[in-house]
């Protein structure tokens, strides 16, 4: 296994003495040998901003972001090994001293770049190889000849076969879910190429957001939005939140978020998800916040990249809105009654064997190429601009407007017919002529029409002026 426990327990380390005699008896710590064992075992200090940092550990050019507890373990687990039993319960009482802040902000600062996608190039790192994707090939090469770092948990925890071609049910399950409709599955197969792109392009960056096709106020989900986030995660390392539950008002809403984070997924957001709070995260760079710990700011090419899948559509609108959102619909191919499993007899990634993970990998790493051939390919979309309509108003609304001629009418007389045909409205406290008029007003604007009032023999009416 590649990993920082493997790497370790193949070394040698120097013998270093932890603790030295008191004059008066007892013991105390050799601070000087405790800094001396950290170091040569490879733990730095690294620094996110000149005033804040964490800490890592290097073996083989290979990083992973460490707490205390680590050191603590790895000085317990040296002085079990080589020192009698008071020396180790003496560890065991005072373990705490030896890894405060005070001490450890002594570690040397390690400067360290890490290895970074190119807009144009890709690398993956599996337990045999390296692979880089380029537009026009993919090559592999050892890890002898990589220059630079990478994070441990960017080593996909498995081997790259090179001759396996790429028929994966996973290809397949993406041709399901485009509908057969070979310009919605390109969009699809970019994205997830996107996705996977540990490079981020300062002029255009969105968060992608995955939808249903149908639109309904009671949607079912099930339709596969969450199995394409499970094949990124097999390469990423990602931090999936809540989406039902989660507020940005919340303390700590990024604390699982650490340096080697690729990806954040918003999983199953509701409607009132507000879009406009990821903003900043999107252009500048995203601020973690963990108990206990100071601020730390990643900046924008150092930042993860966002998804959001929900069974609505995201509120907003205008041009601030478009250029941060990358969105695709999912066709109902699936749902309760017709799972993937279903379909395939297995659990894709759980039951999944190592061919056809290698078939899974040859696939996504079309997918890769397609993307840096082609970029983002965005969907002509079938219902989703009637869902943001819903989100904003009411699926009985738009059946109830659906043929509307935009001809000037009563305000009143409207409003009288919508609630006649649906009753149940009366007893809303939260629905009033005001957010009556506010509906109409967002179907004129979707429509492409401005509207206004227009009062007429001391009525009021609804005027439609097409743009």
């Amino acid at each position: 296994m590649l990993n920082l426990v493997h790497l370790a327990a193949q070394r040698k380390f120097a013998h270093f003495t932890l603790w030295r005699p008191k004059s008066n008896g007892g013991w105390e710590f050799n601070y000087i040998d405790i800094a001396g064992f950290l170091t040569t075992r490879g733990y730095y200090l690294f620094r996110t901003s000149k005033q804040k940092h964490i800490y890592i550990r290097i073996i083989d050019n290979i990083v992973s972001e460490v707490g205390k507890k680590d050191m603590k373990d790895d000085i317990l687990d040296f002085i079990k090994k080589e020192e009698g039993a008071h020396i180790y319960e003496f560890f065991l009482k005072n373990i705490g001293k030896c890894v405060n802040d005070e001490f450890l902000e002594t570690l040397p600062a390690k400067e360290v770049e890490f290895k970074k996608d190119l807009k144009d190039v890709m690398q993956l790192y599996f337990q045999n190889c390296i692979v880089k994707i380029t537009k026009e090939k993919i090559t592999t090469f050892p890890y002898t000849k990589m220059i630079g770092y990478i994070w441990e948990s960017q080593i996909i925890q498995r081997e790259f076969n090179p001759d396996t071609i790429p028929g994966s049910d996973f290809k397949t399950f993406c041709w399901n879910i485009s509908n057969h409709d070979a310009e919605r599955y390109k969009a699809i197969c970019s994205t997830l190429g996107y996705l996977m792109h540990n490079y981020k392009n300062p002029a255009y960056s969105p968060a992608v957001i995955l939808n249903d096709e149908v639109i309904s106020d009671h949607p079912e989900g099930g339709t596969g939005k969450g199995l394409l986030l499970k094949a990124v995660e097999q390469y990423l390392s990602t931090v999936v939140i809540e989406g039902k539950t989660f507020t940005f008002d919340k303390s700590f809403v990024y604390q699982r978020v650490n340096a080697d984070t690729k990806l954040i997924s918003f999983q199953d957001v509701n409607k009132s998800f507000d879009f406009e709070r990821l903003f900043s995260v999107l252009t500048d760079g995203i601020n973690v916040e963990k108990k206990g710990l100071a601020e730390i700011h990643y900046p924008f090419h150092d930042s993860p990249k966002i998804v959001i899948t929900t069974n609505y559509a995201i509120r907003g609108s205008g041009n601030s809105h478009e250029r941060r959102r990358h969105e695709l619909e999912i066709a109902q191919y699936y749902n309760k009654s017709k799972t993937p499993f279903d379909e395939f007899g297995k659990m894709m990634f759980h039951d999944w064997s190592d061919s056809d993970f290698s078939e899974f990998d040859a696939f996504m790493f079309e997918c890769c190429q397609f993307y840096l051939r082609h970029g983002l390919v965005k969907q002509e979309f079938i219902n989703l601009k009637g869902k943001r309509l819903a989100a904003e108003t009411s699926v009985d609304f738009l059946n109830f407007m659906e043929g509307f001629d935009f001809q000037t009418v009563g305000k009143a007389a409207l409003f009288d017919r919508f609630v006649y045909e649906f009753d149940e409205y009366k007893g809303f406290k939260w629905f009033s002529k005001q957010t009556f008029t506010k509906w109409v007003s967002a179907y004129a604007e979707s429509n492409g029409y401005s509207c206004s009032d227009y009062i007429y023999q001391s009525v009021r009416h609804y005027n439609f002026i097409k743009k």
